[in-house]
């Protein structure tokens, strides 16, 4: 009984001493915004006019560093199956935690449009687009803006779609032709396959049977398997799929490449400078070895590339007809 009597005093003790220290700490934090101010005042008054401009800039630009947001929501765009999209990007943001001291939480969205209402409504700071994605967001969303550019395994930041099929099968134009899309707001979705699709087989996939399969890799593995005639894909997946028996028909011009897209809303213009810069600044040394889409660099992206792309949204369909 002694013992838990001297617990319990011993516990009121540590609980008043604990108030008290937190008492103690407001107190210093108020003196000491109270002499901060203060003494800010007497500085001010003491400088001429050029000079408290200046102090005055410093002042808020630490204020800003000192709001700077440390947890960041990535969203990578889902390309592939499940976990693989988050897991090619490991790496990079790891990087980022280290140096930047940056929290990465990971926000996982199956579907283009949501990560576009994410980005709008600020539950999501950096994406992972394509871009037509970007393009769509860019209209709707005046905070998006792209700050580094994958590069690709030639060296180039530009891509290709293509159009992609079983070797053995033959595409008969007198029929009706089933081919697999990704998502209805990827650029190698509905909107590139349908040019594909006019520029080398004259075909109008109006005219065809087409689903949304919400991933490049759902596409070429359900046209392998027989379920469709054509799938349309980003080239680098396609050729994963080359050695299985899958053949590309039909390939588009160089397309701006896929970046990583900010959100200039949630984030300051400091820690997008900040993040850019050292994304740019990754030693080849180090990303050589991530794999994946990281492990080939980055470049600054070039706004002039996605005025190539003319794109009315109004006339891709977000539901497929079968």
């Amino acid at each position: 009984m002694l013992l838990s009597i001297a617990y319990k005093t011993s516990v009121k003790y540590r609980y008043r001493v604990c108030n008290l220290l937190i008492l103690t700490a407001k107190v210093i934090k108020f003196f000491s915004i109270l002499f901060i101010s203060f003494g800010i005042k007497v500085v001010f008054d003491k400088i001429d006019f050029m000079n408290k401009i200046y102090l005055w800039l410093v002042l808020v630009s630490s204020i800003c560093t000192l709001n700077a947001k440390n947890t960041i929501c990535f969203a990578p765009l889902p390309l592939k199956k499940g976990m693989e999209n988050i897991e090619e990007f490991i790496p990079l943001n790891r990087y980022l935690k280290q140096t930047l001291n940056l929290d990465i939480k990971y926000v996982y969205k199956q579907d283009y449009t949501d990560i576009i209402k994410g980005f709008k409504n600020g539950s999501i700071d950096i994406a992972y687009l394509g871009p037509l994605p970007y393009i769509y967001l860019k209209n709707n969303c005046k905070y998006a803006m792209p700050i580094v550019t994958f590069k690709q395994s030639n060296g180039k930041s530009n891509y290709q779609c293509v159009l992609s099929k079983f070797k053995e099968d033959t595409i008969n134009r007198l029929q009706t032709i089933k081919i697999a899309l990704t998502q209805p707001l990827s650029t190698c979705g509905y909107y590139m396959s349908n040019i594909l699709l006019k520029n080398n087989f004259d075909i109008n996939i109006s005219q065809q049977k087409y689903k949304y399969t919400m991933s490049h890799t759902n596409a070429l593995i359900k046209t392998l398997e027989g379920e469709f005639d054509i799938a349309g894909a980003k080239d680098t997946i396609a050729q994963q799929y080359e050695s299985l028996g899958m053949e590309i028909i039909a390939k588009s011009n160089a397309l701006p490449g896929f970046s990583l897209v900010v959100n200039t809303k949630t984030l300051s213009p400091e820690q997008v400078d900040e993040i850019q810069k050292t994304l740019l600044a990754i030693p080849y040394s180090t990303y050589k070895l991530w794999g994946g889409i990281t492990s080939r660099g980055m470049v600054k992206p070039s706004p002039k590339e996605y005025e190539q792309l003319e794109v009315d949204f109004d006339t891709i369909p977000f539901y497929g007809n079968m």
